[in-house]
Formats: structure tokens, sequence, C-alpha cells
């Protein structure tokens, strides 16, 4: 697989910068060696540099996917209209025990495909559907090869073949295969407390923190309750757990998520179309100061992109601090959130998150050069003068002109640059056919 475009000098000029004092100006970015060099307006640019033009753009941070099954990536539009468990079946045990090491490589690298197209920089790859030591290399080498910044959560293999005792021995195999560094970092996706006994959870977190790895969990499903009650009665909370959802936690339970410095990671598509809960999770973190981060979970039930689950987001947390107004026959006075709150949420939440927040998620000097232009000049977006306003309630991936992630520009001119883009293309088709082919017959084990 080829490598992504090598390291150069750049200078993004002309565009309406987001800038990390959350305001908005013209001004330039230079970039050298990956990393963000100088902002500011009318830089001169150094000899060596590439000049991206920015005039008609709007510069912003890269988006920060803090929750998705990369895997799934070949399964995009795979399933609707039904409940957790049944797309659990559905998807993960009637087309995810077919997988071979080939399959999660075409699908993941497909998976980073349509994240770098939508303007995300940034994924975490809860990687659940890895049952042997050649499926971690396959999901590795896939991220590595896409040029997507990452952290890999292992998830072992939850599908109806999955060996849970091996778990343990093929998170140690990882680590030893495949050290961490540059752009991809791992962590530890357990069942957690809503999909495991309460010893199951302590061997999970206890191996994760004997490695040293972050740990994510699905937790605050409808008709799941208790997940942190009982992580708190076990002694097991803590600031490297991150959950996913979240909907449905208590007040008891955020207040134990915020003391113990937990993070959260609202899917707001998934999260209310499946039926996991009423409201995504962005409003009450934001109310007890607990840090949260945005994520499309599934491109098998939900789209791909970051801009439509800012947009839900926003609708249904007003939806949910309006209803009580409007029920008294009265018209709310003011509003709850704003749509500056979940593009934060979308860049430097997610970044904190996954830890990240120290490299990147702003558009400041020493940081990483993640970063993407949004066009401004389709009429869809050519606004009354508040480019922020305009992308948030407008854009979507096809009006994603530039993205460079690490430095390595993988979009230009609207077009994805990366040289294995078509390569992608044609294996995760022949993935397809092979998984339907398998399916067709009721292959389901043979993972080789």
């Amino acid at each position: 697989m080829p490598s992504s475009a090598e390291l150069r000098t750049l200078l993004v000029r002309g565009g309406a910068v987001r800038l990390p004092d959350q305001t908005t100006s013209r001004a330039d970015i230079l970039v050298r060696d990956g990393v963000i060099d100088q902002v500011g307006p009318d830089l001169a640019a150094p000899e060596d540099a590439e000049v991206i033009d920015a005039t008609d753009r709007l510069v912003l941070p890269g988006l920060v996917d803090a929750h998705r099954h990369m895997w799934l990536g070949a399964l995009s539009a795979g399933s609707s209209g039904v409940p957790l468990f049944t797309y659990a079946q559905q998807i993960n045990e009637g087309y995810g025990d077919a997988f071979t090491p080939a399959d999660v490589y075409a699908g993941v690298l497909w998976g980073a495909v349509q994240a770098i197209n939508a303007g995300v920089t940034t994924v975490a790859d809860w990687a659940h559907n890895l049952g042997s030591a050649e499926d971690i290399d396959a999901n590795v080498r896939a991220l590595t090869d896409s040029g997507i910044r990452a952290r890999l959560y292992f998830g072992g293999k939850v599908t109806s073949s999955g060996d849970f005792g091996l778990f343990a021995d093929h998170a140690k195999d990882m680590l030893a295969r495949h050290p961490a560094g540059g752009r991809l970092e791992f962590g530890l996706g357990v069942r957690g407390p809503s999909m495991s006994s309460p010893q199951e959870t302590e061997r999970d977190f206890m191996l994760a923190r004997d490695l040293g790895l972050p740990i994510s969990i699905h937790a605050g499903m409808a008709g799941l309750p208790g997940a942190v009650d009982q992580l708190h009665e076990q002694d097991l909370l803590g600031p490297d757990v991150n959950y996913a959802h979240a909907n449905e936690f208590s007040v008891r339970e955020w207040e134990l998520v915020a003391q113990s410095g937990g993070t959260v990671t609202a899917t707001p598509t998934v999260d209310l179309t499946m039926g996991l809960g009423v409201r995504p999770a962005t409003g009450p973190a934001a109310a007890h100061g607990v840090p949260v981060g945005l994520g499309a979970d599934t491109v098998a039930y939900g789209p791909s992109d970051l801009f439509g689950e800012m947009r839900l987001a926003l609708a249904a947390e007003r939806i949910d601090a309006n209803a009580p107004v409007i029920a008294r026959g009265e018209m709310p006075s003011d509003l709850a959130q704003d749509h500056l709150h979940l593009l934060d949420v979308a860049t430097r939440g997610g970044a904190r998150v996954l830890g990240f927040d120290k490299i990147i998620g702003e558009l400041g000097p020493g940081l990483r050069a993640d970063l993407i232009t949004v066009d401004l000049s389709g009429p869809h977006l050519d606004g009354f003068g508040d480019p922020v306003l305009a992308v948030f309630l407008n854009a979507g991936p096809r009006d994603v002109d530039t993205v460079i992630i690490d430095g390595k520009v993988l979009k230009r001119g609207g077009i994805l640059t990366a040289p294995y883009v078509e390569q992608a293309r044609r294996l995760v088709r022949e993935s397809r056919d092979r998984i339907k082919a398998r399916r067709s017959v009721g292959v389901t084990s043979d993972r080789r």
C-alpha cells in the first residue's frame, strides 16, 4: 500500500481561521514538518512552501470522531430501523463472523476514507471484530496506511464466534507487535457492566490498567441501567474511562463520572434513532462539567460525518430543554446550547476525550497540523457574514475542500488525493462480495 504524501512546508493562505480563543479571523497558517509553525495575517511564504489558497474557505481544526467502529466501513448503510440487539445480530453476527483479516483491512481502510472525506482527521476506532493476531495486524495496518490519526480501542471479537478467553493474550500481543506513537495510540474497548459480569468487568479493567491503557465502554443505554453505579461499587471509576452513549445516566451517575474525571462520547444519530435514549449526552455532560466528544458510531446504521451529528445534537438538546415550557403553552424565552459549543465538542472536546488535547483540537503554533478547509462559495454556504454559523447549519462532506493530517494533504479541491483511494475502493468491493457469498451459504466461522 503506497504511503501518503510526504511531509512538506505548507502555507494555508487567506482563509477565515477558527482560532484557539474561539474567534474567527482572516489569517494564514504556516506548517513545517507536520507542525503548525505560525498563525497570523499576511505571513511570508518560505521558498520551499506549497501555498494552499484558502480564499472563501473556513479553516477549522480537523474534526475528531471520538467513537466509531471502523471495520464497519465495509458495511455502510447495511441496517436500518431495528433496535440494538437486532442490529448486533444482523451486523456483528450476521456479517462480522464472515470477516477474514483481508476483510478487516478493507473495512477499516474504507472507513478511514469515509472519515477523511468528511473532514474527520482523528478517530477513536472501537475495534470489536478482532479475533486473531492477524485481524489485529490488518486493523493496525489499515489505520497506518490511511494517514488518519487514531486511538485504537482493542475490543476483541464480540460476534457469535468470539472467544473472550483470548482477550488478554491478544491485547498484550497487540502492544508487543505494534508499539504506540506517531499517529496511532492504543486503548482497550471492554464490555463493561452492561455487557458482562462484575467479575469479568473487574478483570478487563485491571488488564487495561496493568497495560497502562485508557478504557472505553458502552454505557447508559436504555434498558441497561446502573453501569456507573456498579463501577463505583467495585471501585473501578477513574479518569481513564470513557463512556460511549451515556444517554440514560442518572443524576448520581453523572456526578460520579464528573468526580472521577471520566469522559463521555455522544453519538446522536445512533443514540436517538436506534432507541438508546431520548437525548444525546452533550447537554448533561456540559451541565456536570464532564468532557464530551461526538462520534458517528456505526456507518452501517448512520452517517459518516460529524456535521450532521452536531446539528442533531443541538436540535435534541433544545427539544429537551424547551419541552416543559412548550407544555405550559408558552414560547421559550431563551434556548439551550449553541452552535459554537457543538463545534467545540467536535474538535477540542473529542481531542480531550481521547487524550490528544496537547497535540490537536486547535489551530495554534506547536500543535500537529491536523486541519480542514470548508468551501464557502456554494449557494448554501455563502452566508450573511458568519462563516462558522453557515458551516454549522449547512455543511457536509462534499463541502470539505482540503484535509491535512500531520502536515500531509489527503484531500485537495474537494477530491481525495491519497494514493490508496482507488485501491481501497476495489478492496472493499471485493470484500463485500466475499462476505455476501459466505453469508449466503451460512459460513460464519472460517477465519481464514
